[in-house]
Protein backbone atom coordinates (compact mmCIF):
# COMPACT_ATOMS: atom_id res chain seq x y z
CA UNK A 1 0.00 0.00 0.00
CA UNK A 2 1.32 3.40 -0.92
CA UNK A 3 2.02 5.84 1.87
CA UNK A 4 0.18 9.13 2.00
CA UNK A 5 1.99 12.39 2.35
CA UNK A 6 0.29 15.52 3.59
CA UNK A 7 -0.32 18.07 0.86
CA UNK A 8 -0.93 21.74 1.47
CA UNK A 9 -2.98 23.30 -1.32
CA UNK A 10 -3.85 26.91 -2.00
CA UNK A 11 -7.50 27.29 -2.86
CA UNK A 12 -8.09 28.90 -6.26
CA UNK A 13 -10.66 31.59 -6.83
CA UNK A 14 -13.21 29.15 -8.22
CA UNK A 15 -14.13 28.17 -4.69
CA UNK A 16 -15.54 31.63 -4.27
CA UNK A 17 -18.61 30.25 -6.05
CA UNK A 18 -19.50 28.13 -3.03
CA UNK A 19 -22.43 29.72 -1.16
CA UNK A 20 -21.15 32.13 1.47
CA UNK A 21 -23.07 30.49 4.30
CA UNK A 22 -20.39 27.78 4.43
CA UNK A 23 -17.36 28.52 6.56
CA UNK A 24 -15.11 26.31 4.48
CA UNK A 25 -15.33 24.11 1.36
CA UNK A 26 -17.02 20.75 1.58
CA UNK A 27 -15.20 17.43 1.64
CA UNK A 28 -16.55 14.49 -0.35
CA UNK A 29 -16.53 10.81 0.48
CA UNK A 30 -17.91 8.57 -2.27
CA UNK A 31 -18.35 4.87 -1.45
CA UNK A 32 -19.01 2.60 -4.46
CA UNK A 33 -19.89 -0.95 -3.47
CA UNK A 34 -19.56 -3.80 -5.97
CA UNK A 35 -22.55 -5.76 -7.33
CA UNK A 36 -25.01 -4.65 -4.63
CA UNK A 37 -28.64 -5.16 -5.54
CA UNK A 38 -31.00 -2.40 -4.42
CA UNK A 39 -32.81 -4.90 -2.20
CA UNK A 40 -29.58 -5.83 -0.37
CA UNK A 41 -29.58 -3.06 2.20
CA UNK A 42 -31.44 -2.75 5.47
CA UNK A 43 -33.63 0.22 4.64
CA UNK A 44 -35.05 -1.73 1.66
CA UNK A 45 -35.02 -5.18 3.22
CA UNK A 46 -35.43 -5.84 6.93
CA UNK A 47 -33.58 -9.15 6.68
CA UNK A 48 -30.33 -7.41 5.70
CA UNK A 49 -28.35 -6.14 8.68
CA UNK A 50 -26.73 -2.81 7.76
CA UNK A 51 -27.07 -0.55 10.83
CA UNK A 52 -24.28 1.88 9.86
CA UNK A 53 -25.58 2.41 6.32
CA UNK A 54 -29.16 2.64 7.56
CA UNK A 55 -28.18 5.32 10.06
CA UNK A 56 -26.42 7.40 7.40
CA UNK A 57 -29.21 6.96 4.89
CA UNK A 58 -31.89 7.67 7.50
CA UNK A 59 -30.27 11.00 8.35
CA UNK A 60 -29.92 11.98 4.70
CA UNK A 61 -31.83 11.52 1.45
CA UNK A 62 -32.49 8.08 -0.01
CA UNK A 63 -32.98 7.79 -3.76
CA UNK A 64 -35.48 4.98 -4.17
CA UNK A 65 -35.25 4.83 -7.96
CA UNK A 66 -31.55 5.05 -8.77
CA UNK A 67 -30.26 3.39 -11.93
CA UNK A 68 -26.79 2.80 -13.32
CA UNK A 69 -25.68 3.98 -16.73
CA UNK A 70 -24.57 0.42 -17.45
CA UNK A 71 -25.04 -2.77 -15.39
CA UNK A 72 -21.52 -4.10 -15.80
CA UNK A 73 -18.46 -3.16 -13.77
CA UNK A 74 -15.94 -1.46 -16.08
CA UNK A 75 -18.42 0.50 -18.17
CA UNK A 76 -20.37 1.57 -15.08
CA UNK A 77 -17.28 2.80 -13.19
CA UNK A 78 -16.09 4.79 -16.18
CA UNK A 79 -19.55 6.37 -16.36
CA UNK A 80 -19.55 7.22 -12.65
CA UNK A 81 -16.24 9.06 -13.02
CA UNK A 82 -17.02 10.93 -16.24
CA UNK A 83 -20.78 11.52 -16.13
CA UNK A 84 -21.06 9.96 -19.60
CA UNK A 85 -22.68 6.85 -21.05
CA UNK A 86 -20.40 4.01 -22.20
CA UNK A 87 -20.94 4.77 -25.88
CA UNK A 88 -19.67 8.28 -25.15
CA UNK A 89 -16.55 7.57 -23.05
CA UNK A 90 -15.74 4.35 -24.91
CA UNK A 91 -15.42 1.72 -22.15
CA UNK A 92 -17.61 -1.20 -23.10
CA UNK A 93 -18.54 -4.12 -20.87
CA UNK A 94 -15.31 -5.25 -19.15
CA UNK A 95 -12.93 -3.53 -21.58
CA UNK A 96 -11.47 -0.18 -20.36
CA UNK A 97 -9.53 0.48 -23.59
CA UNK A 98 -11.92 3.12 -24.90
CA UNK A 99 -11.96 4.97 -21.57
CA UNK A 100 -8.19 4.99 -21.38
CA UNK A 101 -8.02 6.31 -24.94
CA UNK A 102 -10.60 9.08 -24.50
CA UNK A 103 -9.63 10.12 -20.95
CA UNK A 104 -5.98 9.19 -20.37
CA UNK A 105 -4.37 9.35 -23.80
CA UNK A 106 -6.38 11.83 -25.85
CA UNK A 107 -7.72 13.75 -22.81
CA UNK A 108 -11.03 14.41 -24.58
CA UNK A 109 -12.93 13.97 -21.32
CA UNK A 110 -12.12 14.76 -17.71
CA UNK A 111 -13.10 12.76 -14.68
CA UNK A 112 -14.54 14.32 -11.56
CA UNK A 113 -11.09 13.83 -9.99
CA UNK A 114 -9.49 15.95 -12.72
CA UNK A 115 -12.03 18.70 -12.24
CA UNK A 116 -11.77 18.84 -8.46
CA UNK A 117 -7.98 18.62 -8.39
CA UNK A 118 -7.99 21.68 -10.61
CA UNK A 119 -10.14 23.44 -8.00
CA UNK A 120 -7.81 22.83 -5.07
CA UNK A 121 -9.10 19.49 -3.81
CA UNK A 122 -6.83 16.69 -2.65
CA UNK A 123 -8.20 13.73 -4.59
CA UNK A 124 -7.58 10.17 -3.44
CA UNK A 125 -8.63 6.71 -4.57
CA UNK A 126 -8.63 3.30 -2.89
CA UNK A 127 -10.15 -0.06 -3.67
CA UNK A 128 -11.22 -1.54 -7.00
CA UNK A 129 -10.35 0.48 -10.08
CA UNK A 130 -11.04 -1.81 -13.05
CA UNK A 131 -9.82 1.09 -15.23
CA UNK A 132 -6.09 0.96 -14.62
CA UNK A 133 -3.91 3.15 -12.41
CA UNK A 134 -6.15 5.76 -10.68
CA UNK A 135 -3.44 8.42 -10.91
CA UNK A 136 -3.69 8.12 -14.69
CA UNK A 137 -7.28 9.36 -14.63
CA UNK A 138 -7.05 12.25 -12.22
CA UNK A 139 -6.44 11.07 -8.67
CA UNK A 140 -3.47 12.57 -6.84
CA UNK A 141 -3.13 9.82 -4.22
CA UNK A 142 -3.90 6.15 -3.87
CA UNK A 143 -3.86 2.94 -5.81
CA UNK A 144 -5.96 -0.10 -6.65
CA UNK A 145 -6.25 -2.73 -3.93
CA UNK A 146 -6.72 -6.42 -4.74
CA UNK A 147 -7.76 -7.58 -1.26
CA UNK A 148 -11.23 -9.15 -1.53
CA UNK A 149 -11.90 -8.53 2.18
CA UNK A 150 -11.38 -4.77 1.66
CA UNK A 151 -9.09 -4.60 4.69
CA UNK A 152 -6.36 -2.87 2.66
CA UNK A 153 -8.86 -0.43 1.21
CA UNK A 154 -10.18 0.69 4.58
CA UNK A 155 -6.68 0.79 6.07
CA UNK A 156 -5.86 3.32 3.36
CA UNK A 157 -8.96 5.31 4.30
CA UNK A 158 -7.97 5.31 7.97
CA UNK A 159 -4.48 6.56 7.16
CA UNK A 160 -5.79 9.20 4.77
CA UNK A 161 -8.30 10.59 7.28
CA UNK A 162 -5.74 10.55 10.07
CA UNK A 163 -3.50 12.80 7.99
CA UNK A 164 -6.40 15.19 7.28
CA UNK A 165 -6.70 16.20 10.95
CA UNK A 166 -6.31 19.94 11.21
CA UNK A 167 -5.92 20.39 7.45
CA UNK A 168 -8.44 22.99 6.21
CA UNK A 169 -7.98 22.11 2.53
CA UNK A 170 -10.86 20.07 1.08
CA UNK A 171 -10.60 16.47 -0.08
CA UNK A 172 -12.41 14.17 -2.48
CA UNK A 173 -12.01 10.54 -1.43
CA UNK A 174 -13.26 7.72 -3.67
CA UNK A 175 -13.62 4.41 -1.81
CA UNK A 176 -14.36 1.37 -3.99
CA UNK A 177 -14.72 -1.78 -1.88
CA UNK A 178 -14.91 -5.15 -3.63
CA UNK A 179 -17.73 -6.51 -1.48
CA UNK A 180 -20.22 -8.07 -2.09
CA UNK A 181 -18.64 -9.18 -5.40
CA UNK A 182 -17.51 -12.78 -5.76
CA UNK A 183 -15.67 -14.53 -4.20
CA UNK A 184 -17.79 -14.12 -1.09
CA UNK A 185 -15.58 -14.46 1.97
CA UNK A 186 -17.35 -12.65 4.79
CA UNK A 187 -16.03 -14.85 7.61
CA UNK A 188 -17.98 -17.11 10.01
CA UNK A 189 -18.97 -14.32 12.40
CA UNK A 190 -20.84 -12.58 9.58
CA UNK A 191 -22.39 -15.77 8.26
CA UNK A 192 -23.64 -16.40 11.79
CA UNK A 193 -25.73 -13.22 11.58
CA UNK A 194 -27.92 -15.00 9.02
CA UNK A 195 -27.76 -18.55 10.33
CA UNK A 196 -31.33 -18.39 11.65
CA UNK A 197 -32.63 -15.74 9.25
CA UNK A 198 -35.83 -16.58 7.39
CA UNK A 199 -34.64 -16.06 3.82
CA UNK A 200 -37.01 -16.38 0.89
CA UNK A 201 -36.51 -16.19 -2.83
CA UNK A 202 -38.37 -13.45 -4.72
CA UNK A 203 -41.55 -14.20 -6.69
CA UNK A 204 -39.60 -14.03 -9.96
CA UNK A 205 -37.01 -16.62 -8.90
CA UNK A 206 -36.54 -19.43 -11.42
CA UNK A 207 -34.12 -22.33 -11.51
CA UNK A 208 -33.35 -21.55 -15.16
CA UNK A 209 -34.11 -18.55 -17.40
CA UNK A 210 -37.04 -18.67 -19.82
CA UNK A 211 -36.57 -18.46 -23.56
CA UNK A 212 -36.06 -14.94 -24.94
CA UNK A 213 -33.28 -12.56 -25.87
CA UNK A 214 -34.06 -10.31 -22.87
CA UNK A 215 -32.33 -12.90 -20.66
CA UNK A 216 -29.20 -13.28 -22.80
CA UNK A 217 -25.95 -12.26 -21.06
CA UNK A 218 -23.67 -12.96 -24.00
CA UNK A 219 -23.33 -12.02 -27.66
CA UNK A 220 -26.44 -11.14 -29.68
CA UNK A 221 -28.27 -14.28 -30.70
CA UNK A 222 -26.63 -16.42 -28.03
CA UNK A 223 -28.34 -18.13 -25.13
CA UNK A 224 -25.51 -17.50 -22.67
CA UNK A 225 -25.72 -16.95 -18.93
CA UNK A 226 -23.03 -15.59 -16.63
CA UNK A 227 -21.93 -17.67 -13.67
CA UNK A 228 -22.37 -17.26 -9.95
CA UNK A 229 -19.62 -19.63 -8.87
CA UNK A 230 -19.02 -19.19 -5.15
CA UNK A 231 -15.74 -19.87 -3.41
CA UNK A 232 -15.22 -19.60 0.29
CA UNK A 233 -15.71 -21.53 3.50
CA UNK A 234 -19.14 -22.93 2.62
CA UNK A 235 -20.49 -25.03 -0.21
CA UNK A 236 -20.08 -23.95 -3.82
CA UNK A 237 -22.84 -23.25 -6.30
CA UNK A 238 -22.76 -24.44 -9.89
CA UNK A 239 -21.38 -22.01 -12.46
CA UNK A 240 -24.73 -21.39 -14.12
CA UNK A 241 -28.36 -22.46 -14.24
CA UNK A 242 -30.14 -24.55 -13.20
CA UNK A 243 -29.84 -23.39 -9.59
CA UNK A 244 -32.21 -24.77 -7.02
CA UNK A 245 -33.96 -22.64 -4.42
CA UNK A 246 -31.77 -24.16 -1.70
CA UNK A 247 -28.58 -23.40 -3.62
CA UNK A 248 -29.60 -19.81 -4.20
CA UNK A 249 -30.57 -19.21 -0.59
CA UNK A 250 -27.18 -20.50 0.52
CA UNK A 251 -25.61 -17.97 -1.82
CA UNK A 252 -27.90 -15.15 -0.68
CA UNK A 253 -26.99 -15.87 2.97
CA UNK A 254 -23.30 -15.41 2.16
CA UNK A 255 -24.06 -12.37 -0.03
CA UNK A 256 -25.95 -10.62 2.78
CA UNK A 257 -23.14 -11.54 5.19
CA UNK A 258 -20.64 -9.80 2.90
CA UNK A 259 -22.89 -6.73 2.81
CA UNK A 260 -22.99 -6.72 6.62
CA UNK A 261 -19.21 -6.94 6.80
CA UNK A 262 -18.96 -3.97 4.44
CA UNK A 263 -21.46 -2.10 6.60
CA UNK A 264 -19.20 -2.52 9.63
CA UNK A 265 -16.22 -1.17 7.68
CA UNK A 266 -18.20 1.86 6.54
CA UNK A 267 -19.33 2.42 10.12
CA UNK A 268 -15.72 2.47 11.31
CA UNK A 269 -14.88 4.95 8.55
CA UNK A 270 -17.69 7.27 9.65
CA UNK A 271 -16.60 7.00 13.29
CA UNK A 272 -13.15 8.16 12.26
CA UNK A 273 -14.65 11.06 10.32
CA UNK A 274 -16.49 12.08 13.47
CA UNK A 275 -13.40 11.71 15.68
CA UNK A 276 -11.35 13.77 13.23
CA UNK A 277 -13.97 16.56 13.26
CA UNK A 278 -14.42 16.15 9.50
CA UNK A 279 -17.94 14.72 9.60
CA UNK A 280 -19.82 18.01 9.64
CA UNK A 281 -18.09 19.27 6.50
CA UNK A 282 -18.21 16.05 4.49
CA UNK A 283 -20.79 15.01 1.92
CA UNK A 284 -21.11 11.21 1.95
CA UNK A 285 -22.46 9.49 -1.15
CA UNK A 286 -23.14 5.76 -1.15
CA UNK A 287 -24.10 3.74 -4.23
CA UNK A 288 -23.14 0.61 -6.15
CA UNK A 289 -21.63 0.10 -9.59
CA UNK A 290 -24.55 -2.16 -10.56
CA UNK A 291 -27.08 -4.54 -9.08
CA UNK A 292 -27.15 -8.33 -9.00
CA UNK A 293 -29.83 -10.76 -10.13
CA UNK A 294 -29.55 -13.31 -7.28
CA UNK A 295 -31.39 -16.03 -9.19
CA UNK A 296 -34.30 -13.84 -10.22
CA UNK A 297 -35.52 -14.70 -13.71
CA UNK A 298 -33.19 -17.71 -13.43
CA UNK A 299 -30.14 -15.45 -13.76
CA UNK A 300 -27.02 -14.66 -11.80
CA UNK A 301 -24.66 -11.73 -12.34
CA UNK A 302 -26.04 -8.58 -14.03
CA UNK A 303 -25.95 -7.25 -17.67
CA UNK A 304 -29.68 -7.53 -18.42
CA UNK A 305 -32.10 -4.62 -18.05
CA UNK A 306 -34.11 -6.15 -15.20
CA UNK A 307 -34.54 -4.08 -12.03
CA UNK A 308 -32.26 -6.35 -10.00
CA UNK A 309 -29.45 -5.65 -12.49
CA UNK A 310 -29.79 -1.93 -13.23
CA UNK A 311 -31.27 -0.54 -10.00
CA UNK A 312 -29.01 0.20 -7.04
CA UNK A 313 -29.10 1.43 -3.45
CA UNK A 314 -28.09 5.10 -3.33
CA UNK A 315 -28.21 7.85 -0.74
CA UNK A 316 -26.52 11.13 0.22
CA UNK A 317 -25.73 12.15 3.78
CA UNK A 318 -24.76 15.75 4.48
CA UNK A 319 -25.42 18.04 7.41
CA UNK A 320 -26.24 20.83 4.97
CA UNK A 321 -29.26 19.10 3.44
CA UNK A 322 -32.29 21.33 3.76
CA UNK A 323 -34.51 18.26 4.10
CA UNK A 324 -33.32 15.15 5.90
CA UNK A 325 -34.74 11.77 6.75
CA UNK A 326 -36.54 11.63 3.42
CA UNK A 327 -37.00 9.09 0.65
CA UNK A 328 -36.96 10.57 -2.83
CA UNK A 329 -39.06 8.86 -5.53
CA UNK A 330 -37.47 10.73 -8.45
CA UNK A 331 -35.76 8.83 -11.26
CA UNK A 332 -32.02 9.35 -10.80
CA UNK A 333 -28.95 8.03 -12.57
CA UNK A 334 -25.43 7.15 -11.51
CA UNK A 335 -24.47 9.80 -14.08
CA UNK A 336 -25.93 12.41 -11.73
CA UNK A 337 -23.03 12.01 -9.30
CA UNK A 338 -20.57 14.19 -11.22
CA UNK A 339 -22.88 17.21 -11.82
CA UNK A 340 -24.10 17.03 -8.22
CA UNK A 341 -20.58 17.16 -6.79
CA UNK A 342 -19.63 20.00 -9.13
CA UNK A 343 -22.77 21.93 -8.16
CA UNK A 344 -21.94 21.65 -4.47
CA UNK A 345 -18.37 22.81 -4.99
CA UNK A 346 -19.15 25.61 -7.43
CA UNK A 347 -16.83 24.09 -10.03
CA UNK A 348 -17.97 24.69 -13.60
CA UNK A 349 -19.63 21.70 -15.25
CA UNK A 350 -18.39 20.48 -18.65
CA UNK A 351 -21.01 20.89 -21.34
CA UNK A 352 -20.92 17.22 -22.35
CA UNK A 353 -22.31 15.69 -19.14
CA UNK A 354 -25.24 13.30 -19.60
CA UNK A 355 -26.43 13.43 -15.98
CA UNK A 356 -28.29 16.05 -13.97
CA UNK A 357 -27.48 17.64 -10.63
CA UNK A 358 -29.48 16.19 -7.75
CA UNK A 359 -29.21 19.45 -5.82
CA UNK A 360 -32.81 20.55 -6.63
CA UNK A 361 -34.06 17.40 -4.89
CA UNK A 362 -32.36 18.35 -1.62
CA UNK A 363 -35.02 20.98 -0.97
CA UNK A 364 -37.82 19.42 -3.04
CA UNK A 365 -37.39 15.62 -2.82
CA UNK A 366 -40.67 14.89 -4.60
CA UNK A 367 -39.73 16.91 -7.66
CA UNK A 368 -39.17 14.99 -10.89
CA UNK A 369 -35.88 15.74 -12.64
CA UNK A 370 -36.54 13.90 -15.89
CA UNK A 371 -39.21 12.10 -17.89
CA UNK A 372 -37.17 8.91 -18.05
CA UNK A 373 -33.87 7.39 -17.06
CA UNK A 374 -31.81 5.24 -19.45
CA UNK A 375 -29.30 2.43 -19.18
CA UNK A 376 -27.27 0.42 -21.66
CA UNK A 377 -25.14 -2.70 -21.53
CA UNK A 378 -23.35 -2.67 -24.86
CA UNK A 379 -20.25 -4.37 -26.16
CA UNK A 380 -20.47 -7.60 -24.16
CA UNK A 381 -18.77 -9.36 -27.05
CA UNK A 382 -16.28 -6.54 -27.60
CA UNK A 383 -18.15 -4.55 -30.25
CA UNK A 384 -19.58 -1.13 -29.48
CA UNK A 385 -23.36 -0.99 -29.79
CA UNK A 386 -24.07 -4.68 -29.21
CA UNK A 387 -26.26 -5.47 -26.21
CA UNK A 388 -29.37 -4.34 -24.35
CA UNK A 389 -30.73 -0.88 -23.50
CA UNK A 390 -33.73 0.47 -21.64
CA UNK A 391 -35.69 3.60 -20.77
CA UNK A 392 -37.62 3.74 -17.50
CA UNK A 393 -40.37 6.19 -16.55
CA UNK A 394 -42.07 6.36 -13.19
CA UNK A 395 -44.45 3.55 -14.13
CA UNK A 396 -43.13 1.89 -17.28
CA UNK A 397 -39.95 0.28 -18.56
CA UNK A 398 -39.17 -0.30 -22.24
CA UNK A 399 -36.36 -2.67 -23.19
CA UNK A 400 -34.77 -3.07 -26.62
CA UNK A 401 -32.70 -6.25 -26.66
CA UNK A 402 -29.53 -7.14 -28.50
CA UNK A 403 -31.54 -8.60 -31.41
CA UNK A 404 -34.25 -5.89 -31.42
CA UNK A 405 -36.88 -7.76 -29.44
CA UNK A 406 -39.02 -5.41 -27.35
CA UNK A 407 -40.35 -5.64 -23.83
CA UNK A 408 -42.70 -3.35 -21.93
CA UNK A 409 -43.19 -3.74 -18.18
CA UNK A 410 -45.78 -2.04 -15.99
CA UNK A 411 -43.58 -1.47 -12.94
CA UNK A 412 -46.50 -0.33 -10.82
CA UNK A 413 -48.55 -3.48 -11.33
CA UNK A 414 -45.65 -5.85 -12.00
CA UNK A 415 -42.56 -4.81 -9.98
CA UNK A 416 -40.93 -8.21 -10.53
CA UNK A 417 -41.22 -7.85 -14.32
CA UNK A 418 -42.91 -11.16 -14.95
CA UNK A 419 -45.26 -10.02 -17.74
CA UNK A 420 -44.16 -8.43 -20.99
CA UNK A 421 -47.17 -6.37 -22.07
CA UNK A 422 -45.66 -4.84 -25.23
CA UNK A 423 -48.12 -6.72 -27.41
CA UNK A 424 -51.29 -5.62 -25.63
CA UNK A 425 -53.49 -3.24 -27.60
CA UNK A 426 -54.34 -1.27 -24.45
CA UNK A 427 -50.65 -0.31 -24.13
CA UNK A 428 -50.19 0.82 -27.73
CA UNK A 429 -49.81 4.51 -26.92
CA UNK A 430 -47.49 3.84 -23.99
CA UNK A 431 -45.27 1.64 -26.14
CA UNK A 432 -45.15 4.32 -28.84
CA UNK A 433 -44.20 6.99 -26.29
CA UNK A 434 -41.39 4.94 -24.78
CA UNK A 435 -40.11 4.05 -28.25
CA UNK A 436 -39.84 7.79 -28.88
CA UNK A 437 -37.94 8.24 -25.61
CA UNK A 438 -35.57 5.45 -26.60
CA UNK A 439 -34.98 6.97 -30.03
CA UNK A 440 -34.41 10.40 -28.48
CA UNK A 441 -31.83 8.99 -26.06
CA UNK A 442 -30.07 6.95 -28.75
CA UNK A 443 -29.78 9.99 -31.00
CA UNK A 444 -28.47 12.14 -28.15
CA UNK A 445 -25.62 9.83 -27.17
CA UNK A 446 -24.77 8.65 -30.68
CA UNK A 447 -25.95 5.06 -30.21
CA UNK A 448 -24.83 2.89 -33.13
CA UNK A 449 -27.68 0.39 -32.75
CA UNK A 450 -30.78 0.15 -34.94
CA UNK A 451 -33.62 2.37 -33.69
CA UNK A 452 -36.92 0.95 -32.45
CA UNK A 453 -39.90 0.82 -34.80
CA UNK A 454 -41.59 4.18 -35.44
CA UNK A 455 -45.16 2.94 -35.28
CA UNK A 456 -47.03 0.34 -33.26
Amino acid sequence: MSGITGISLTMPSILGKIPRRRERPLNFLVVVSDDQCYRAIGYNNRVVKTPALDRLAGQGIIFDHAYVASPICVASRASLLTGLFPQQHGAIALDPTGFRKSVVEEKRYKTVAHLLAGAGYTTAFCGKSHLGEPRDYGFMLGEEHKDTTDNETFAFVAQFLDQRRGNPDPFFLWVAPRQPHLPLRPGPEWLDLYRDARLEVDPNFLESPPEGSIYNQGMPGQRFFRDTTVTGNYKNLPGGPPRTREMMLDYVRAYYAAVSRLDQQVGQLVAQLEASKLYGHTVIVFLSDNGYLLGNHGLGNKITMHEESVRIPMFIHWNGLSKKQVRCPALVSSLDLVPTVLDLTGVAKPGNLSGLSLAPLFAHPRRQLRKYVASECVGVGGTLGMGHRMVRTGRWKYVLTDVNDEALFDEGADPYEMNNVAGQESNRRTLSRLRRYMTEWMDRIGDTHERPPRTV
